[in-house]
């Protein structure tokens, strides 16, 4: 009996100096019968980052009846925040299954105030040269239809809803040395503001609104980006400047943004400026 009551003794030492790292226990959540839950995938799981949800991100939820229509207020459950704490999503408050099936619509990032499902308002960051300028300008969107309630989390399969710009720059034949460390870029001529549709995920650009700056994030020296509205420049304008040792080059261009799309810009730089040429790229689907 010692030897058997020393194994088991050792063994919850183990488990327990297992456990001991904070950065490895995460407190193990129970839900209640017939709570509603949900799996939240990133649209790099098939920013938060670009391929998957980080902690503290908070999504807003609403669940109607399958046969009704999304609507402000009435719905079963009405733009309630899932907060991920690293491993789960939990709600505000307990929210549970009625009877029938169901549809879910859910957005990040989530917004206490929605005052138009069917014309959302959001503006993207005018500056993006930081990951939360960048990460909170990225709108994903994902919906379930005909859902039956049950104990199981439903999986939601978020998607990009807007538009992503990749600014290349280049060495030209001219160009002596390495690409500026330090360069600023821009995108200009945008509207900013778009209308989403929260029983679609469709986004447009709010017509009202004025043309505007981004400024991008810097991936690399020789890459940056920026997340836009979806919208169509068909007439040249002045699209991308870029900024180095308080010299300013701004190159103009055409480009049709689509939602969901990677679309790139490839600028290339010579010790002559009246040498730097611009270069759109087609569109890529998917950002991963």
């Amino acid at each position: 009996m010692k030897a058997k009551s020393l194994f088991m003794a050792t063994a919850v030492m183990l488990l327990f100096a297992a456990c001991s790292n904070e950065n490895d226990f995460k407190e193990v959540y129970i839900p209640d019968e017939g709570e509603i839950q949900f799996v939240m995938l990133h649209p790099g799981q098939t920013r938060a980052t670009e391929t998957s949800f980080e902690e503290n991100d908070s999504i807003g939820v609403f669940v109607t009846e399958s046969d009704a229509e999304l609507q402000l207020a009435g719905n079963e459950v009405n733009n309630e925040p899932f907060t991920y704490n690293g491993t789960t999503w939990t709600s505000l408050r307990k929210v549970y299954w009625n009877s029938g099936l169901h549809n879910v619509y859910a957005f990040y990032p989530y917004s206490r105030t929605v005052n138009d499902v069917e014309n959302y308002s959001f503006s993207v960051n005018y500056d993006q040269s930081t990951h939360t300028g960048y990460t909170r300008s990225d709108f994903l969107w994902a919906s379930a239809k005909g859902v039956e309630g049950s104990n199981e989390p439903v999986a939601m399969q978020f998607s990009h809803i807007l538009s992503n710009v990749v600014v290349l720059l280049e060495k030209g034949e001219n160009y002596e040395g390495n690409l500026p460390a330090d360069a600023e870029v821009y995108i200009h001529s945008l509207v900013r503001d778009a209308t989403i549709d929260l029983s679609t995920g469709d986004a447009a650009k709010d017509n009202y609104a004025a043309a505007s700056t981004i400024r991008c994030l810097k991936v690399s020296n020789s890459e940056y980006k920026a997340i836009v509205v979806p919208q169509n420049i068909t007439s040249r304008r002045p699209l991308v400047e870029i900024i180095v040792d308080n010299v300013s080059y701004l190159m103009e261009g055409k480009i049709s943004l689509k939602p969901g799309y990677k679309h790139t810009v490839t600028v290339t730089l010579d010790k002559n400026p009246d040498n730097i040429k611009i270069e759109i790229g087609g569109s890529v689907g998917g950002w991963n």
